[in-house]
């Protein structure tokens, strides 16, 4: 293992035996070679370790444990935090790579900047590795924006794939690691919310990683928990002092339109918990989207408060007021 890394890699693994090795060698292809690379093994059962066991590098910290599970995500990439020697931290899951410039194009940039984190371009390919399109798919509008007016734009929607990040080692340990919040299958989204309260965005117009999409991903196994899991954008909006809220509306902005198109995700993780036939939970968060939302979603609500009521899945009578499915 390296004594003083400059970058650590983080990558968690499972299950990747068809992918891990690209990932391992888009890190060791890097033409910048001062890192680590912290692989931890969430107990795969497939050939994964024999395949990490075929490199010989000693910058590879690689390590295999018992299986955690896609809910303990954040417990993982902290574990792999605690290890890591680098003044900079890098995302690649073993299911991604990176071209061979990353590192060195992004720690540069970073170095000349006072920001907490660099995000660029994510390539999104199948799982042969073939390019099907960009995240986000006009990078342009993200270049030299404040860094609030990106808060605001993670509270709506993720354009940042985790495999374009480089972030600072210690402005992660001050929000006290990655973030899970419950019901989040997943860490970056709430980790980038906070980094943002810490530090700027920095924004690379190039290609920083390639995003691998397949079969097996959270993403396209776990629709309902990722729809359920759009609500912590909406609570942690809501539990930032006022004058914070203020800043990151804008001039201009309606701070009380934002409240309420956040509110919406109350709707939607209401009709998660009927199709669980969680019930109770169902109309608690109808209720909060009722009081908080515009008046088409009041209505939706109203409907959804109703399904609850006669214990029924309310997804056909979204699908007649054409809204998305969130039941396949």
């Amino acid at each position: 293992m390296v004594s003083h890394p400059q970058v650590s890699i983080i990558t968690p693994t499972y299950n990747h035996e068809k992918y891990i090795a690209q990932c391992i060698e888009s890190a060791i292809e890097q033409t910048y070679p001062n890192w680590e690379q912290i692989i931890i093994d969430d107990g795969s059962t497939d050939g994964t370790a024999d395949v990490i066991a075929s490199f010989d590098d000693e910058r590879i910290d690689y390590s295999r444990q018992e299986n955690k599970g896609i809910w303990r995500l954040g417990e993982i990439y902290n574990d792999a935090l605690r290890r890591s020697k680098g003044k900079y931290i890098a995302i690649l899951e073993g299911d991604d790579y990176w071209p061979a410039y990353k590192l060195e194009h992004q720690i540069k940039a970073l170095e000349e900047s006072r920001a907490a984190l660099s995000w660029g371009i994510g390539a999104l390919t199948d799982s042969n590795g073939n390019i099907t399109s960009y995240r986000p798919d006009d990078i342009g509008s993200f270049l030299g924006i404040s860094r609030n007016e990106m808060i605001r734009d993670l509270l709506f929607h993720n354009p940042i794939t985790a495999c374009t990040v480089v972030c600072l080692k210690s402005a992660l340990e001050a929000i006290g690691g990655f973030k899970q919040p419950e019901c989040v299958p997943y860490v970056d989204r709430p980790t980038w919310l906070e980094l943002g309260l810490k530090g700027d965005f920095l924004v690379l117009d190039e290609i920083m990683g390639y995003y691998r999409i397949h079969e097996r991903q959270v993403t396209s196994t776990m629709r309902l928990s990722m729809f359920k899991a759009s609500k912590h954008t909406a609570e942690f909006f809501s539990g930032l002092p006022d004058e914070m809220r203020m800043a990151i509306a804008g001039p201009g902005c309606d701070l009380a339109l934002i409240d309420s198109k956040l509110a919406e995700s109350f709707y939607y993780f209401g009709r998660a918990c009927l199709i669980e036939k969680n019930w109770s939970e169902a109309e608690e968060s109808f209720m909060k989207a009722f009081a908080r939302c515009s008046l088409q979603t009041k209505a939706k609500s109203a409907a959804g408060l109703l399904c609850g009521r006669c214990k029924l899945n309310m997804e056909w009578l979204a699908k007649a007021m054409n809204n998305p499915s969130i039941d396949n």
